[in-house]
């Protein structure tokens, strides 16, 4: 029987909103996790191969993790993590919010393809399906990133312009980038980081002038 991918988007949800594993064991099921779904996939994948790469026995699999469904959704909800976690990093000692959008576009563009989600949403119908017609939340979080990016560095972060105005700009950027995660052919230079920065800066700017 082929297994399902089985992801919940709102049990999905709730895992990236929870602290992510941060035990030895775990960590040892989720790279085990990770490294088989990168390799034979997600539906090909059970918890008793899970075991066997992780070295460990099913039992101690089953006391971190009620089953397959949520080994799937925690690696997914810690490579949105690490996605977001790159991003942070990024431009955290950036001051001007053009800098800290154009920035944000960049790694995350960069991060979503070096990480596993790209590699899986690529190759599971139900994953793809989480970023195209079911990508509502997913858009809603990196929407809200940006948003509080916007509040972090401007002084007057209850003004009307840190509300819905910046909120439907940021949501443009989030699905502009999620078309270039699915759809990676372009004409937009994303292989050079200073010629990127040049270009969407020229495209972006003007934009993000108008809520600036």
């Amino acid at each position: 029987m082929r297994r399902s991918v089985g992801v919940d988007i709102d049990d999905l949800l709730a895992s990236i909103t929870r602290p992510v594993a941060v035990d030895e064991l775990s960590e040892r099921i989720l790279d085990a996790a990770s490294e088989l779904f990168a390799t034979i996939g997600v539906r090909r994948t059970g918890v008793e191969d899970i075991a066997e790469r992780s070295g460990l026995g099913r039992t101690t699999v089953y006391r971190r993790f009620e089953g397959r469904q949520q080994i799937v959704e925690a690696v997914l909800a810690r490579e949105v993590h690490r996605f977001f976690g790159s991003i942070l990093r990024s431009t955290a000692h950036l001051d001007r919010f053009e800098d800290v959008v154009i920035e944000s576009f960049l790694t995350g563009m960069q991060a979503t393809e070096a990480s596993l989600l790209a590699t899986l949403v690529r190759a599971e119908p139900d994953l793809l399906q989480l970023m195209t017609i079911d990508a509502g939340p997913m858009v809603s979080a990196a929407r809200e990133f940006l948003v509080d990016a916007y509040r972090a560095t401007h002084d007057e972060p209850g003004s009307a312009l840190a509300t819905d105005h910046v909120a439907m700009f940021a949501e443009l950027l989030v699905r502009l980038a999620i078309s270039l995660v699915l759809t990676p052919q372009t004409v937009i230079p994303v292989g050079d980081d200073d010629e990127s920065r040049a270009v969407l800066h020229r495209l972006l700017d003007p934009l993000i002038a108008q809520f600036a």
